[in-house]
This record gives structure tokens, C-alpha cells and sequence, in this order.
């Protein structure tokens, strides 16, 4: 009968019962004391942030202590390790189970013993509630720190993560830019060569009807034009041309290229042609085109040759156009 009494008289609490994946926590929290939270979320098969956030609640609420791991002798860090509190309605059991026992031994002793009680230190007391309130306040500044240094992992990797879709981006638009700089060159390029050859058909066209006509002066107009419409073409045909990139080819101006250098005996024969009357050494003729003096001298030999130029002096050879009456 005791022992019914005992039982009902002591208080009783609502037991301590999370839910969902917190209540995994606990248990593995039960079942691991004085454990890590890496070795406490596998147990419960949970991740390693969701079991920080719950043993977290569990501290809160005053069902969990958090203990510093501290270091080693070579101050490598040690993981902080957690325990679960004893619930009052545990504790109670516990004491009603003392009672009973209690109860169920013989009385060794009826009279009261009349040994003194010691009065309380209240400077003893006051030190355990300071020790106490380190010890509540240790967790909490150790889970700060821990919650910064995760803070801080997380936004270098987004950083990393953002700066590599920057560079990409930027790559991409960089190769868009290309594209349409290079398509845009060529259908410059296009425009250039058609007007070119226009101009020239225009040329040769004029020409050939003032050759029909017997039209001296026509025809060598016709020629000048003719001539300045070839090196227009040239030009425009070296400038079009496609360059070849590795395995691509890519449209652009290939000026300075020296596999096709632009021919010097139309220009050379052109200049004769347009002072008939007049005789030139290879220096004068080099300082009209720009050109130098020895490959003007050589196209000079070579239309002599051909009959296109006369030489009519030596030292220094002066060279004009050959007539017909010379032919």
C-alpha cells in the first residue's frame, strides 16, 4: 500500500517526445552519449546541418549539453561531443524507485539522530550558479563560432560558383562579339570586291568601244581606268580572301601577306602610256608609284623587251611608252 502511495504522490511531466527528424536525433542521441554530430547524424541517417539544427533545439530547451572537444597534444581540433539530460519524469522515477526501497528496508534506528545539520555556504552557492551559467553559456559561444565558419564556407563557395558563371558568361558573349564583328568584315569585304569588279567591267567595256572606234584618246583613258580598276580589285581581292585559324577559316585583311605582291609592269607601262611624249629614268618613276627603284628598273627591261617600252637614252637610261610607227 506504501508503496502505491509513493507512486501516486510524485509529480509527473509531460516526457520530452520531438517529432519527425528530430525525434531520429534524439534517439541516436540516447543511444551515442558523449558523441560528435558527424557520428550522431549517421546513426540517426539524417544530414550532418539538420542534426546540428536539432541537437541546437535540444540545447535550447535544456535536454542537451554541448561539450567543447578542445585539442590535441599536437593542437589538432577535436569535434565537440553531445549528451542528452536526464528528463524530470525520469528523475522522478528514479526517486519513487528510491523510496520504495526506502520503504522495504527495516527501520535500523527509531530515534531520530540528533546529528547537526551544516548551514548552507552562500558563497558556495553563488559559485555554482556562476559555474553553472559558464557552462549554459560555453555551448552557446562555441555554436556561434561554428555557425560563422559555416557562414563563411557556404558564401566562398557561391562566390567561387558565381565568379565561374561570370567567366563563362563573359566568354560567351566574347565569342558572340567575334562572330558578328567577323561577318560583318566580310559582307564589307563582299561589297568591296563587287563594286570593284563593276567598275572594272565599266572600264573594259568603255575601253574596247573606243578601241573599235579608233579613239585614241578614249582608249587610253580607258586604260588608266582599266589599270586603276585591276589594282582595285587586287586589293580588294587580297583584303576578302578567307584566313585560315587551325581547322577554321576566318575573313579579315591579309595585308603584309608576301606570297602575292601586286605586279609593277601595269603601273610602270600606265605612267609611259599617260606622258607619251616624255621620257623617264626608273628613280623618277619609283618616287611616282612608291616603289623602289630597282624593281621599277627591272619592269623597265622587261617591257623593252616586250616591245611595250622604248630605252632612248643611256646613263641613266631614260625609257618611254613604244610607239606604233616603233613596233
Amino acid at each position: 500500500m506504501a508503496t502505491n502511495m509513493i507512486a501516486e504522490s510524485a509529480p509527473t511531466q509531460a516526457e520530452f517526445c520531438p517529432e519527425g527528424t528530430a525525434a531520429k536525433v534524439w534517439e541516436a542521441l540516447h543511444a551515442n552519449p558523449a558523441a560528435s554530430v558527424t557520428t550522431i547524424a549517421e546513426a540517426a541517417g539524417v544530414s550532418r546541418p539538420t542534426a546540428t539544427k536539432a541537437l541546437a533545439g535540444f540545447a535550447e530547451a535544456g535536454r542537451a549539453v554541448r561539450t567543447p572537444g578542445g585539442r590535441t597534444d599536437k593542437g589538432r581540433a577535436l569535434p565537440d561531443t553531445w549528451a542528452s539530460v536526464p528528463s524530470v519524469t525520469q528523475a522522478n522515477a528514479d526517486a519513487t524507485v528510491s523510496s520504495e526501497i526506502d520503504a522495504e528496508a527495516p527501520d535500523t534506528a527509531d530515534a531520530p539522530t540528533d546529528t547537526p545539520t551544516a548551514p548552507a555556504d552562500p558563497d558556495a552557492a553563488t559559485q555554482d550558479d556562476a559555474n553553472a551559467q559558464e557552462d549554459t553559456s560555453a555551448p552557446t559561444a562555441a555554436m556561434s563560432i561554428q555557425d560563422a565558419m559555416r557562414i563563411l564556407e557556404q558564401e566562398a563557395d557561391r562566390r567561387a560558383i558565381a565568379e565561374a558563371e561570370l567567366a563563362r558568361a563573359l566568354a560567351e558573349e566574347e565569342a558572340r562579339r567575334q562572330q558578328a564583328a567577323e561577318a560583318l568584315a566580310k559582307a564589307r569585304m563582299i561589297e568591296d570586291s563587287r563594286r570593284a569588279l563593276t567598275d572594272l567591267l565599266n572600264a573594259v567595256t568603255t575601253t574596247y568601244a573606243a578601241l573599235l572606234a579608233d579613239d585614241e584618246t578614249a582608249f587610253t583613258t580607258g586604260l588608266e581606268a582599266i589599270y586603276a580598276g585591276t589594282t582595285d580589285v587586287r586589293k580588294a581581292a587580297r583584303i576578302t580572301q578567307p584566313k585560315s585559324n587551325g581547322n577554321t577559316a576566318t575573313w579579315g585583311s591579309s595585308r603584309g601577306d608576301r606570297n602575292a605582291p601586286r605586279p609593277l609592269r601595269p603601273d610602270v607601262l600606265a605612267h609611259l602610256i599617260k606622258h607619251p611624249d616624255l621620257a623617264f629614268t626608273a628613280n623618277e618613276i619609283a618616287k611616282v608609284l612608291k616603289r623602289s627603284s630597282g624593281a621599277v628598273a627591272n619592269a623597265l627591261d622587261t617591257l623593252a623587251k616586250n616591245g611595250e617600252a622604248q630605252l632612248v637614252s643611256e646613263r641613266p637610261n631614260r625609257f618611254r611608252a613604244a610607239k606604233p610607227e616603233d613596233a
